[in-house]
């Protein structure tokens, strides 16, 4: 079987941090002609506040990467048991043939994280295995981190998230039905929702939305409560207003884009006023994207 050149990582958000790692493993699979994999866990195996990429959409971005092979472990009893010594010998060793190792400053697995950066110099030595160690990616003099994204995109930082993310910030959900206030006021909306263990904003964005023809259209996105409207349940809402489509968005499942934060959500103290809010959202929206 040919060696390999592997790297090992949450990659939660796949952020620029995680892309000099992934960029790393293909430049060295090149020059050293090993077959290049890449070892993901599907979710972070401590609990976070929320995920930047869902299961799915972590393998969607990954599989845009030009790698020979991409390993998603699944986070339940017998991965997180396992100890380093182990994965290391059984699965790194015997299975895919390891003869570089490419991974971040703060790379840790195996049971309690026994497998850091230290030990894994360690054992590469003792097997005659390269290894690269990828310094920290800094934006704006700040290290990037998943954890560090996530809390941007908490705060509604999102114009920094998207720099550290170096992509745009997505979410994908599922059409669903809603309950028409926004056509009454004249600003019809798509409902979505999504998975609730997806890291969210609060408030109101600029956005857009694709359809199946790749045709991008812009849009203004509220995830929210809807204060100032009367509703029996006030649960949280996912919905976007869409700035050059009449008729009905047909397609069920949508990726949203978020560029840009607009304002907080708050509860106005009429529907004209509402109203008087969205169409100067729609104005900040159109001038992003120069329309």
């Amino acid at each position: 079987m040919k060696q390999s050149v592997i790297t090992i990582g949450t990659f939660d958000g796949i952020h620029k941090g995680h892309k000099a790692i992934i960029d790393k493993v293909i430049e060295i699979s090149k020059t050293k002609n090993l077959k290049s994999i890449l070892i993901s866990f599907e979710k972070p195996i401590k609990q976070v506040n929320g995920l930047l990429t869902l299961p799915d959409e972590k393998i969607d971005i990954l599989s845009s990467f030009i790698v020979d092979e991409i390993l998603i472990l699944p986070v339940d009893k017998s991965i997180v048991s396992i100890t380093a010594e182990s994965f290391f010998n059984e699965v790194l060793l015997k299975q895919l043939h390891v003869s570089h190792i490419v991974v971040g400053y703060d790379c840790a697995f195996g049971k309690d994280r026994v497998g850091n950066i230290a030990w894994l110099q360690k054992k590469a030595k003792q097997h005659n295995i390269s290894i690269d160690i990828v310094k920290p990616v800094k934006v704006k003099k700040q290290i990037i981190s998943s954890s560090k994204i996530r809390n941007l995109i908490q705060k509604n930082n999102i114009s920094l998230a998207n720099k550290m993310l170096d992509r745009v910030f997505e979410i994908n959900g599922k059409k669903i039905s809603g309950n028409k206030i926004g056509r009454e006021i004249g600003f019809p909306t798509i409902n979505i929702e999504v998975n609730q263990n997806k890291v969210l904003p609060r408030g109101v964005f600029i956005c857009s939305i694709a359809d199946k023809t790749g045709q991008i259209y812009p849009g203004v996105l509220n995830i929210g409560t809807r204060p100032t409207v009367k509703l029996k349940n006030h649960a949280l809402s996912i919905e976007i207003h869409l700035l050059e489509f009449a008729g009905n968005w047909k397609e069920k499942n949508i990726k949203v884009s978020i560029y840009k934060y607009i304002r907080n959500e708050k509860k106005f103290t009429s529907i004209d006023c509402l109203k008087k809010a969205i169409r100067h959202d729609i104005i900040k929206t159109k001038h992003f994207f120069s329309l």
